[in-house]
């Protein structure tokens, strides 16, 4: 992995903490387990030297997405495994306008020398109001609370995803600040990126369906904090910057769209149960984790998620009552016009 120069040289004059960032730094109040993932989850990113060094991400059958500056290591013949399986690198595709002594244009595609089978590529991000949005990061780096940073981070190979909302936006970069518990704006699983895990997306939920929106590029202390401490700030190359050269390389297929979900189902592990109760009474009176697809939740169909809902799942489910209303027998629409979404779609219900 390659440093910015600019960051070197910034931080040899001690005027501002920085490194290229790309690992997840979690909330020091809540558990290491809950930011944990699945390698399984997520098929179609790639590790692209050390666990701990570099990712890329599946966008096309034969193509990865990732950061420039990761990509300057890869070489055409290197091999590469995906979801378990060797694919040789046939070509490395940087920005034509990137230049290693600056952090702009960080982004790279690498195509392998034939198609990846049985993992299913994910889609980039097209539109251009990522300000304010939520989006998820993944990471594979070093770990570490915002109380320690990134000096006292230890690698463990473990895939972790964290939440963040987007405080910035510029011609380049997506900017997130790792926000302190208790203070305005943090998300439930608040985190940003540190050494070790270059490249991992950065993504924006469109219908349930996770979108590239960014790539984990560099991150910064200041005002007293240390990078990977509460107050610093994470910057992912920002994708929709660079549609127009990456049509002109990938022919990109159509993203996945989503075809529904299952009422009861809170918890999207394609059915509804004991579980989907539990969570949302969870939600409702502990402060537990949001349902992902509120119309789901929403067992009653009455547009709100309340204890209702729960008892109406535990009616049917234990003393035969009354089944929830459709979509409950399969994946479907919601027939009702309400205010509720469905954030993340059970995979079963996507096409």
């Amino acid at each position: 992995m390659k440093t910015s120069l600019i960051c070197l040289l910034a931080a040899c004059l001690g005027l501002v903490t920085a490194t290229m960032a790309w690992a997840i730094v979690t909330r020091h109040d809540l558990d290491d387990s809950d930011y944990i993932v699945p390698d399984a989850d997520y098929p179609a990113i790639v590790t692209l030297f050390e666990p701990d060094d570099c990712s890329g991400t599946l966008v096309h059958e034969s193509y990865l997405l990732t950061v420039a500056h990761c990509a300057d290591d890869l070489d055409p013949g290197d091999s590469l495994l995906v979801n378990g399986r060797a694919y040789q690198v046939a070509e490395v595709i940087k920005h034509p306008s990137w230049n290693r002594r600056r952090d702009e244009f960080d982004i790279a595609l690498v195509r392998f020398t034939r198609p990846v089978r049985g993992v299913e590529p994910l889609p980039i991000y097209r539109g251009r109001d990522e300000l304010g949005s939520i989006i998820t990061l993944l990471g594979r780096g070093v770990h570490a609370t915002g109380l320690q940073g990134e000096r006292r981070a230890e690698s463990d190979g473990n895939l972790r995803q964290a939440t963040n909302v987007v405080t910035a936006v510029n011609n380049h970069f997506i900017e997130i600040i790792f926000e302190r518990p208790g203070e305005d704006g943090i998300t439930e699983l608040e985190g940003v990126g540190v050494s070790g895990d270059s490249g991992g997306p950065a993504f924006i939920d469109v219908d349930g369906v996770p979108h590239i929106a960014g790539l984990n590029s560099y991150g910064e202390g200041g005002n007293g904090s240390r990078v990977g401490q509460y107050g610093s700030r994470d910057y992912q190359s920002r994708v929709s910057r660079y549609l127009d050269w990456l049509d002109s390389v990938v022919d990109f297929p159509e993203p996945p769209s989503p075809e529904g979900f299952i009422r009861g189902d809170s918890d999207g592990d394609g059915a509804a149960g004991l579980t989907d109760a539990v969570l949302v009474l969870d939600y409702l009176f502990r402060g537990g984790r949001v349902p992902a697809c509120g119309k789901a939740a929403d067992v009653d169909d009455d547009g709100d998620i309340n204890v209702t809902d729960a008892v109406y799942l535990l009616n049917f489910l234990f003393l035969g009552r009354r089944s929830p209303p459709e979509p409950f027998s399969s994946c479907g629409a919601d027939p009702t016009d309400d205010g509720l979404s469905c954030e993340t779609l059970p995979v079963g219900c996507r096409q």
